[in-house]
């Protein structure tokens, strides 16, 4: 799709912007929450890693991704979808595809440019029901400190880091998160997100702004606790 190469041409100075930032930090073990193709995986992957854990819920879109990365061993891949209940819910699946989401987008100028460039006449071209699980569920039980979360799922990041609580409180250090400056979706609140990171104890350590002015992916530290 052309506009997705267009998108794709933006991501590179943008990912490996934020990956260059990563470096000096010296993190040892990464989460991907909607990772899609692995375009920032490309990045993370290069780093000096110990693991990485891929969360992508599109089954198509998984099989390509964990094709262009089975040769890392030091990845471990996860066909899931993630929320903060352990329930079905209905699933639109994008024409561009890595705006796919849980979200239920809202009709903007923004929306409507979009559906414009995309040839579409909605925002989305099929739903299906997935089953959401909690990240907490899975990662608990894995002997890793000092994460680095990133989650990027169109709107629905609220419900992911309310479904990694425990994880976030106990051994997340680093989280990237995306802050639109649109809104494209009902139930979304960069600010309720805003809150939900400062009652955690983390503080904003770095702005990364796309090119293309329409959102953020901003990085939020972990606060040193005096005793």
């Amino acid at each position: 799709m052309f506009f997705e190469k267009i998108l794709n041409f933006f991501d590179l100075f943008h990912q490996s912007r934020i990956v260059n930032y990563l470096k000096k930090l010296e993190i040892k073990y990464f989460i991907d929450v909607g990772a899609h193709k692995g375009e920032f995986l490309g990045y993370l992957s290069k780093l000096n890693h110990k693991k990485i854990y891929v969360f992508e819920p599109q089954k198509k879109i998984f099989e390509i991704l964990n094709h262009n990365f089975k040769e890392n061993k030091k990845i471990k891949f996860f066909n899931i979808a993630l929320g903060d209940k352990n329930i079905k819910k209905t699933f639109y699946v994008n024409k561009l595809s890595l705006t796919s989401t849980f979200s239920v987008s809202k009709k903007t100028l923004f929306s409507k440019i979009k559906n414009f460039l995309l040839n579409s006449k909605n925002s989305y071209i099929h739903k299906h029901s997935i089953k959401t699980t909690k990240l907490d569920d899975i990662m608990l039980k894995e002997k890793i400190n000092n994460l680095f979360l990133k989650v990027d799922v169109e709107g629905f990041e609220l419900n992911v880091l309310k479904g990694a609580k425990k994880l976030i409180s106990s051994k997340v250090k680093y989280i990237l998160i995306e802050r639109q400056f649109y809104q494209l979706y009902k139930d979304y609140s960069p600010d309720q997100v805003e809150l939900f990171l400062k009652e955690n104890d983390f503080r904003l350590l770095k702005k990364f702004t796309y090119p293309l002015l329409h959102f953020q992916d901003n990085l939020y530290v972990k606060k040193k606790r005096h005793s």
